[in-house]
């Protein structure tokens, strides 16, 4: 069998270069998996890929249950902290977070994609780059800073800010990523791609102020003493 055209897996030092590697069209092998059985030996391929991890589908198998999850995204796998990751040559191995006793979730490896793969993916990135910079403009003259949001669900596996929080624009980054300062503290950016949200009505920004000042009234109250 002549092997001269068989890809070798991509040797992957950190996580820093497992993000940089992590693009669409990239294939990933799982040859070990401790839940998933049915995905060792399956090769996927990276659809979409966001900060918080990737979605990828079965390779020419549009219909398999991994390609058509998530509405049709695909098989999400989120990116780990850098102590949950073992990187040994071309092989990663991943922890069991949920575990923590040091036990593997999943080993895997990474190919790059055949150069006609490369094209078709650089002209995918060049439009997808062109709807996030038109849609990152429509936001920011829809969600100025100041901008008062309600989120209605917000599509994070880990973390996310309960649903009805509210809280304020602070900015619009160029992937269309709407930052926020939530009335709780927090500061997780609004996806409106993956999460549901409205703005205030103007009764409810009314309100809300009615609120603020009936705060500073009792707060400026004078105190009475002996």
């Amino acid at each position: 069998m002549d092997k001269s055209n068989e890809r070798k897996p991509l040797r992957i030092k950190n996580l820093a270069e497992l993000k940089r590697t992590v693009k669409p069209g990239v294939e990933m092998l799982t040859t070990s998996h401790a839940y998933h059985k049915d995905m060792i030996g399956l090769i996927r391929q990276v659809k979409q890929v966001q900060t918080v991890g990737f979605y990828s589908v079965v390779k020419d198998q549009p219909n398999h249950r991994y390609s058509v999850c998530n509405y049709g995204k695909g098989f999400f796998t989120p990116f780990e902290k850098a102590s949950a990751y073992i990187f040994d040559g071309d092989t990663i191995s991943l922890l069991d977070t949920r575990k923590n006793d040091g036990s593997i979730l999943m080993t895997f490896q990474f190919y790059e994609q055949k150069q006609k793969q490369v094209i078709e993916s650089e002209e995918t990135n060049m439009n997808e780059f062109e709807r996030l910079h038109r849609l990152a403009e429509r936001h920011r003259e829809a969600y100025p800073p100041g901008t008062r949001l309600e989120l209605i669900d917000m599509n994070d596996p880990y973390a996310p800010v309960p649903s009805g929080t509210r809280g304020t624009v602070d900015f619009i980054d160029d992937m269309a990523q709407i930052h926020m300062k939530w009335d709780n503290g927090r500061t997780l950016a609004l996806n409106s791609d993956e999460d549901s949200f409205r703005r205030l009505t103007q009764e409810e920004l009314a309100e809300e102020q009615e609120t603020q000042d009936d705060d500073m009234d009792e707060d400026s109250s004078p105190v009475m003493g002996m």
